[in-house]
This record gives structure tokens, sequence and C-alpha cells, in this order.
């Protein structure tokens, strides 16, 4: 494969192109944890989850030093999350940001199209800096003729892996079809919002509704 180049607009070390966060999830990786979308990926695979990340664009940048803080800030959290759009597309700066949180006793999963082979290949700048700085890596193309009851990923084909001691001993547990879960969560205006890898291919992270369904404010599912 080829090495990908990206807009020149994504070669930041400083900053990140954030596409929307949730301070607490525990659908996306080991215990409750924040998780951080990022904008823009090459891969455009078919049947993505998250089209509206797909396009390389400006949403909101925000410095590695602010978002390690809105990140520490969070009481009880286990770590951070990155998915996308594709986060190797911003190695640079999530690494940056992953060796400040890790340094505060925080882990690190990310999620990846590319597969862990392609990464250490560089396929995209700087992946080896973020290989370094995470402890679990979800990786490969997401394949809609694939369906998974593995835990946190969209098709079979992916693998969760290990790049630190920290998890390695659950790895087995995780790889093997355990079930998936979301999050339905509704806010104090009634909005809908779904997390996580739902069954039925699901809502993308952030898409709201409003409907007779809504229940009282503030409330959350896990299904």
């Amino acid at each position: 494969m080829s090495r990908h180049t990206f807009p020149h607009l994504l070669a930041r070390l400083d900053a990140v192109n954030v596409a929307y966060t949730v301070e607490r999830c525990h659908v996306l990786g080991p215990g409750q944890r924040f998780i951080v979308w990022v904008q823009g990926c090459p891969l455009r695979c078919q049947g993505c989850h998250n089209p509206q990340f797909i396009p390389f664009r400006d949403a909101e940048w925000t410095s590695v030093n602010e978002l390690a803080h809105r990140v520490a800030v969070v009481e009880r959290i286990e770590g951070v999350t990155y998915v996308g759009g594709e986060p190797f597309a911003q190695a640079e700066a999530l690494a940056a940001l992953s060796h400040r949180l890790r340094s505060e006793g925080m882990t690190v999963m990310a999620y990846s199209g590319f597969t862990l082979g392609e990464l250490q290949r560089n396929v995209v700048p700087h992946a080896a800096d973020l290989l370094g700085e995470i402890d679990l890596l979800l990786d490969g193309r997401y394949c809609h003729d694939k369906p998974t009851n593995k835990p946190w990923r969209g098709s079979d084909n992916q693998r969760l892996i290990a790049l630190s001691p920290r998890y390695r001993e659950f790895i087995p547990i995780w790889n093997t079809p355990i079930g998936q879960e979301f999050e339905v969560r509704v806010s104090e205006n009634g909005e809908v919002e779904f997390l996580g890898i739902s069954p039925t291919g699901g809502k993308e992270p952030g898409h709201t509704y409003t409907g007779s369904a809504a229940k009282k404010g503030g409330e959350s599912w896990t299904f």
C-alpha cells in the first residue's frame, strides 16, 4: 500500500480536529471512557456508521493542552478512546495528547481502519508515534457484510490488539463473541442520542432526534 497523504490542514502537532466528544461512555472500550471522534478519513468504508466524519474539513480545532484538560477534569474515568473519522490521520497530535494522558495514569484506546501491519509500515505519517502511546488498538476496515457479536467493533474482521501490558490478559475474552452493548441517552430537552455499535447499524454518534418515545431528561439505558 502506498503512503497516504492528507490535506495540509491536518498536519498539525498542537491541535486535534475534533468532530464530537462524549465525556463518559462505557460501550467503546473498557471502563468509563472519554470519547473523541476526529474529523476526516481517507478510507471511506462502504456502510460507514459515521459518514459525516469522513470529509477532511474544519470541525472544532482543539489544542492538545485544552483537550487534555477537558479529559483530565472528568472524574472516575479509566481513559480515552479515539474514533472517527480516522484517528491515525491525526497521529502526531494524538500521540502528544496520549503521552500527556498516560502520564496522568489514564489508558488510551484507538480505532483505525488501517491494520496494525499497515500502520507499522508507516502508511500514514507519524503512525509509529501514536502506536507507541496507546494501550489498545482496534484495527481493520469496516466490512458491512461481516457482522459480529465481539465487543466494541463493527465487523468481524476487526481485531482488538494489546499494545501495552495494561489489558493484555483480557484480550482473549474481548476477541470472542460475548455480545455488543450500546447506550441510548435522553437529554433534558428530550433529544435521544445513540452511542456504541448498534446491532441494527445504529445512529451516528451525536445524531439526535425528538419523538414521543423520549422519557424525562437525563436518563440513560444500556442494551
